[in-house]
This record gives structure tokens, C-alpha cells and sequence, in this order.
């Protein structure tokens, strides 16, 4: 028996003449897998669930689950269920029939359909509740409801559509647990939609995060947060700086703890580039990202005592909200960075002049194919966002 649950090889979609919605899009999931698609509204996530439904079909590409080639088969031929933001459930049927409607439709014997409704109901705690009717639940028991009538008929493959999107915050974090707890128990592979960055990382074992109709990286959390690839992963899961140099000295290879010296605009710093394949070379362009948790604010009298790599700046700004204080620095005409701290204060006031460092282990190389292909092309994807 196969190992992989799922698999899209090659999927293309248009809707309109010239407007590629996917772009040959190739996905593996593995069985008992959680694998989340994440991104921003309009980037393909919807259509590429909807393809592996069935409920569109792609331009070219094969759709595999369980190994066969369910491409050109119907919805109801393939072994998976989705849940949807709405739920979609029966308004003039109770929970239990809601559950159980999947199985009656496929003549399923009485006796068994009540057997399996009352197991799922236990399991997703809502025992008790067969008779009320979905006006009666609150919106994280009528999710509960939605997922119980997916799990019943045993897919090969649970799809869900931002499910938890309708939901308040403690509530939706609450049932990111539980949903979590659900598939590791059940060993089904879950196929998640979100554009909750906080979501994915919490949830996924997998992440495939999309933009304009491709993925940009496919990673465990850890790889997309700390080792994007592009400047795009790098600000769309999380908070990341985008800065851009040339490389001024090419790294020692007999040491163990290899950095690379960029210069940039405002100073020179230390990337650590232990991870890169093909290191960059001396006058070589790069583009590099940082974390705003991961920047360091100094005064000019801390500098002078330490030997570290900084860049001069200014404090633009200073806002505090959700626990966490943000600092806006302008460090050239064209360019600010940010730098986060969880607490009320930072010793620096707007106006004031600093210096900003990191450690080179923190600062990450992006958009490299890119920058090997054209040096003089510009990342789309440049700044800051915080």
C-alpha cells in the first residue's frame, strides 16, 4: 500500500483567457498528515481543494489519491470529504441526520448509520446532542457537527475550507487543538485552508504557502519560519525585514561558523550562510531577511564597547498593542526596519539616533534563483511588513 495519501502533479487552471489561476502546482501528502495551504485571498488555494474534490476540473495535471488516478472521476467516486467556513448544514435536520445523511445516501443499513453517529459524536465530544437542530448549537458546535459528518463515511482525505474562519479568537484557538488532537487520533490526512500565518504554524506538519497561483516554498513550520526561501515567505509568515547589499568579503570555508560580510546603505553586518549550498561570492548582490524580534537597538555608548556589526538608524516611531511593543526605525531614504519586543517600553524615544544589530544566525538569504537569473532585477517583495 502506498505511503502517500495524496498527490497533484503538473495542476493547471484558468478561468479567463491569460489568467493562470494555478501554475502546474505539484503537492505530496502523506498519510496522517497535516498539510496546510496558506495564503493570501485570490492565490489558489480554493481551486486547488475544489480540484482535488473534484468539484473543478484542471486544464492539464493529474489529481492521485492512494496512488490511483482519480483525475476525471466525480466528486462522489473519490474517497474525500470537505468542510466548509459555512458548515453547509441541513437546517430542517437534527445532528444526528445531519451526521448521518452521507451514509443513508449510500444505503447504508439503519442500525450501522446509528452505530457510527453515536462513535463520531463521542469523539468529537457531542454526545447527548442527536436530536437538536443546528439553530440550537453554538458556532463551535455546529464546526463540531460539520467535522463529524465528514469523518463519518472514513475519507482517505478530510479537505476543509477554512473552517474555523466564523469563529471568535479564544474559541478558534481552542478548536485548533482539538481539530489537531482529532487528526493525530483518527491517523486521517487533513488538507487545511487558511490565511492565518499563527494557524498553519500551530497546526500543520506541512506547509505549502501560495502566491499568485504557485508555491513559493513547501516546508515543516520551523523551515518556513526560520528558513524562508524567498522575501515573500519571509513577510507573509510572520514579521521579517527585508534588506539588500553587496557581499564584501567571501566567507572562510575552513570555518565552522561561516558568515558572509554585506554592505549595505547605512553599514556593513555578518550573515551566517552555514546552510547555503552555493554560498554567494565577493560583489555579488543579495537580498536577506530579519525578524523584527530578532533586531537589537543600541546607543552609541554600548557600541563602543562592543564588537559587533550594526547599522545606523533613527526612530520614527513607537506603538504598542496585543502585548507587544513596535518599534519603526528609518535606517536610509528608501528604506525602515522594524524591531519588536514583547512588554511596554523600549529604552529609545522617537527622534532619537541608535544603532541596530542582529546575530548573523538570525539573518537568512532570499529570493537566491531569482537573483542568480537576473542580478538586476528588483524582489517585488521588498521592505518591511509588521
Amino acid at each position: 500500500m502506498s505511503e502517500i495519501s495524496l498527490e497533484l502533479k503538473n495542476i493547471k487552471k484558468s478561468f479567463q483567457e491569460g489568467e493562470d489561476v494555478l501554475e502546474g502546482i505539484c503537492l505530496t501528502a502523506r498519510k496522517s498528515e497535516f498539510v496546510t495551504l496558506l495564503g493570501s485571498s485570490g492565490c489558489g488555494k480554493t481551486t486547488t481543494l475544489r480540484i482535488i474534490a473534484g468539484l473543478e476540473q484542471p486544464d492539464s495535471g493529474q489529481v492521485f489519491l492512494n496512488g490511483k488516478d482519480v483525475t476525471s472521476l466525480e466528486p462522489n467516486q473519490r474517497n474525500v470529504n470537505t468542510v466548509f467556513q459555512n458548515y453547509a448544514l441541513f437546517p430542517h435536520m437534527n445532528v444526528a441526520d445531519n451526521i448521518g445523511y452521507g451514509l443513508k445516501l449510500k444505503k447504508t443499513p439503519k442500525k450501522e448509520i446509528n452505530q457510527k453517529v453515536k462513535e463520531i459524536l463521542e469523539l468529537v465530544q457531542l454526545s447527548g446532542f442527536e436530536k437538536r437542530k443546528p439553530s440550537e448549537l453554538s458556532g463551535g458546535q455546529r464546526q463540531r457537527v460539520a467535522i463529524a459528518r465528514a469523518l463519518v463515511n472514513n475519507p482517505e482525505v478530510l479537505l476543509l475550507d477554512e473552517p474555523l474562519g466564523a469563529l471568535d479568537l479564544q474559541l478558534r484557538r481552542a478548536m485548533q487543538h482539538e481539530l489537531k488532537h482529532l487528526q493525530k487520533k483518527l491517523g486521517i490526512t487533513f488538507i487545511y485552508i487558511t490565511h492565518d500565518q499563527e494557524e498553519a504554524i500551530n497546526m500543520s506538519d506541512t506547509i505549502a504557502v501560495m502566491n499568485h497561483g504557485r508555491f513559493e516554498q513547501i516546508g515543516t513550520p520551523d523551515e518556513i519560519y526560520n528558513h524562508p526561501k524567498t522575501s515573500y515567505v519571509a513577510t507573509f509568515v510572520g514579521n521579517a525585514n527585508i534588506l539588500k547589499g553587496v557581499v564584501a568579503k567571501e566567507p572562510n570555508n575552513d570555518s565552522s561558523n561561516r558568515c558572509i560580510r554585506i554592505k549595505t546603505e547605512s553599514g556593513e553586518v555578518l550573515v551566517d550562510i552555514s546552510s547555503e549550498k552555493n554560498p554567494p561570492k565577493s560583489g555579488e548582490k543579495v537580498t536577506f531577511a530579519v525578524r523584527s524580534e530578532n533586531i537589537h537597538l543600541n546607543k552609541y555608548s554600548e557600541i563602543q564597547t562592543q564588537r559587533i556589526h550594526v547599522l545606523q538608524a533613527e526612530v520614527t516611531e513607537k506603538t504598542f498593542a496585543g502585548g507587544q511593543l513596535r518599534v519603526v526605525l528609518k535606517i536610509s531614504e528608501k528604506q525602515n526596519v522594524v524591531a519588536s519586543r514583547y512588554g511596554i517600553d523600549m529604552n529609545v524615544n522617537v527622534g532619537e539616533k541608535v544603532f541596530l544589530s542582529f546575530q548573523p544566525q538570525d539573518a537568512v538569504l532570499v529570493d537566491r534563483e531569482e537573483q542568480n537569473a537576473d542580478e538586476g532585477h528588483s524582489s517585488s517583495h521588498g521592505g518591511i511588513n509588521a
